[in-house]
């Protein structure tokens, strides 16, 4: 069972935090780790394990200033496991915070927001 998952963020990955008890997923700052797996397994292992212990849902907040391709590829992977436990009938909502000036980032949420189909986004 797992509690919480907390990783702080350095210069070149972002604080990630999975709180079990308050069912939240909050990952922010910048992402462009130098192994993106070595990073990115752990969180995904994390959230798997949760939603095997927990039957309620999950609000995920993105608050990225900025993130490589190779992290954009890992957030749709997260974001693909919380579409199908949402299929499944867990109530996810997805809050993705982007800068109004920064139109790469809010597109990329937007195109995201219409692959996930059962999450609010």
């Amino acid at each position: 069972m797992i509690d919480q998952f907390l990783r702080e963020a350095t210069t070149r990955t972002p604080r990630v935090e999975l709180n079990a008890e308050a069912g939240r997923l909050i990952i922010e700052g910048e992402s462009y780790p130098e192994d993106i797996t070595v990073f990115y397994d752990p969180l995904v292992a994390a959230l798997n394990q949760y939603f095997k212990d927990n039957s309620g849902g999950l609000k995920c907040t993105i608050n990225l200033s900025y993130y490589n391709s190779s992290s954009a590829r890992q957030l749709m992977d997260l974001l693909d496991i919380m579409d199908k436990k949402a299929k499944e009938g867990y109530e996810i909502e997805v809050v993705w915070c982007c800068d109004e000036d920064d139109d790469i980032t809010h597109e990329f949420a937007e195109d995201i927001g219409k692959e996930i189909e059962a999450v609010r986004y």
